[in-house]
């Protein structure tokens, strides 16, 4: 499964694709945390999130308002909203620090 790329026909007319990012993600399945294979792929309109949950393909689309803060430390890269943090774990650092500047540039 392909995390960390978009298909062309799913952009806007205006949009374009910037840096993605892949690491490991915890989610709260039935009462359980599980970690699953995630990638971020960050447009010049939004945050799409694509997650391998065992087979079965989950994404969102996330509006960069929506983000309060990114921050990274070691092979972590923490994104916080309203509804709290969402940390993506074993990110490959060289792709993460220009990963998390053009999300910065897109925060409102």
């Amino acid at each position: 499964m392909i995390l960390d790329n978009v298909n062309p026909n799913d952009l806007f007319p205006t949009e374009q694709k910037g840096p993605t990012l892949l690491g490991d993600m915890d989610y709260p399945v039935r009462g359980e945390v599980k970690t699953f294979e995630a990638g971020y792929v960050a447009t010049s309109e939004r945050l799409i999130l694509n997650v391998d949950m065992d087979g079965e393909f989950y994404y969102r689309n996330i509006n960069y308002s929506e983000i309060e803060a990114i921050t990274l430390a070691d092979v972590t890269l923490t994104i916080r909203f309203a509804v709290g943090a969402f940390p993506m774990r074993n990110v490959d650092v060289e792709k993460a620090e220009p990963f998390k500047a053009y999300i910065e540039e897109h925060m409102d």
